[in-house]
């Protein structure tokens, strides 16, 4: 029996929805907002706290951090207009910016003003210290420095970079190092070439030239192709010229008296009343090395040994006992402006110095500054003011630079201070 299994009426028509999670072009569905949880205000503000506290930290180290050791240099130059170009070891705290990066060692360049002490600009040389740097001279507008990789030349304006080292034009082949270049007072800055030869560069031109003969001949034997030239030490003596055939002279206050005093050789007289303890005179050692002619009779001294055979053994054993190699004095440092500078114990059986300022036509003492140590290397500018190396009362290496006047007054050019993003502090 056949069964119909249709149903009794039509099914509705109908149609299927679907659904977009995007929606439709004329219904776009948003994406709800869902509201932020806790967690990631939290990790936000964990990072916060940790670079606040990094920056506080830091600076909090850089602001009680003690002074950098500065230790000056001795290949210092003068310029035309009154500079004095002063090279520099500094080590230790930085700016804040050197400190994060731990940039805090470097080999500047001062320019102090010898009119007032101040420094002009301070530049960074290198930032290893042990490389090789010096001032070999300077004139209106542009200084040259003697580095490890050759001579660069700076504007004395602000010590901006010129020329780089090893591409001044004619100096290819010259030395490097400091041992390689001299100043010449009439042809300006020498250098002497790996292949012997010597070039110049006059001051404020930018290249060089090959030396005349009379240049070269002057300077043969007084530098190296390479290498790093010595650092001089201050020196001092009992006996110093100061111009005029004239000389001061220490001289004991009494027979085994621990105390001295100043006397002027062409007279006699005394210089002042003051008496010192362990006093010295300072020399001044604007010229690196001094040079004196010796007069020696080489015949007769050859027909004197023939005719002595004894005077053969009292050569051999004295070689310099038959020959005068007497120096003449060094010059006293201050003696162009009409002063001598006495080095001194500040008391008896004291530890410590001071470096004494006297007018040599009254003797009065114009200054007196408390150091460390011996002084340092001791210059004439040629504006007449004499600067010398020292170590401060309250340091311990020879960080500063005094500058004697004319009228005998002392100003103190301190180095290496930076402000907190780590350029030099000038103020």
């Amino acid at each position: 029996m056949f069964q119909d299994f249709r149903a009794a009426g039509p099914l509705p028509p109908h149609s299927q929805l679907v659904r977009s999670p995007y929606g439709t072009p004329e219904h776009p569905l948003e994406p709800k907002r869902r509201p932020r949880g806790i967690g990631g205000s939290i990790l936000g503000f964990a990072l916060l706290m940790t670079a606040g506290t990094f920056v506080a930290a830091t600076g909090g180290e850089y602001l009680t951090a003690p002074e950098p050791d500065v230790m000056l240099r001795t290949g210092i130059a003068f310029s035309a207009d009154g500079l004095a170009l002063v090279p520099y070891d500094r080590a230790g705290s930085g700016g804040l910016l050197a400190e994060l990066a731990a940039d805090v060692n470097a080999v500047r360049l001062a320019a102090v003003d010898l009119a007032t002490g101040e420094t002009k600009w301070d530049v960074q040389l290198a930032d290893e210290l042990d490389r090789d740097a010096a001032a070999v001279g300077a004139g209106e507008q542009y200084a040259y420095i003697a580095t490890a990789e050759g001579l660069e030349i700076r504007d004395l304006d602000d010590g901006a970079l010129v020329i780089d080292a090893g591409d001044v034009p004619g100096l290819e082949g010259a030395g490097t190092g400091t041992a390689a270049y001299g100043l010449d007072p009439a042809a300006g800055v020498v250098a002497l070439g790996f292949d012997g030869a010597f070039r110049t560069v006059a001051l404020d031109a930018l290249e060089a030239v090959p030396a005349d003969p009379a240049v070269a001949e002057a300077w043969t034997g007084r530098l190296a192709a390479e290498g790093a030239a010595s650092q001089l030490g201050g020196m001092t003596t009992t006996e110093a010229s100061i111009g005029e055939n004239a000389t001061v002279r220490v001289e004991p206050t009494a027979a085994g008296a621990v105390t001295s005093r100043l006397v002027v050789s062409d007279d006699g007289r005394a210089l002042g009343t003051g008496t010192y303890t362990e006093a010295a005179i300072v020399l001044d050692q604007t010229h690196a090395t001094t040079a004196w002619d010796i007069d020696l009779d080489v015949d007769g001294l050859i027909d004197g040994l023939l005719e002595d055979p004894s005077a053969a053994e009292e050569l051999i054993d004295d070689p310099t006992g038959a020959i005068d190699l007497t120096a003449p004095a060094g010059t006293a440092a201050g003696a162009a402006s009409g002063h001598v500078l006495v080095e001194h114990r500040r008391t008896p059986g004291g530890e410590d110095y001071a470096l004494t300022v006297l007018d040599l036509d009254t003797g009065q003492t114009t200054a007196s500054i408390d150091t460390t140590d011996h002084a340092g290397r001791s210059m004439t500018a040629p504006g007449g003011q004499t600067i010398v190396i020292v170590a401060p009362a309250d340091g311990h290496f020879q960080s500063d630079l005094l500058i004697v006047a004319a009228d005998g007054s002392v100003d103190r050019a301190e180095f290496g201070a930076l402000d907190l993003l780590g350029d030099p502090d000038t103020d």
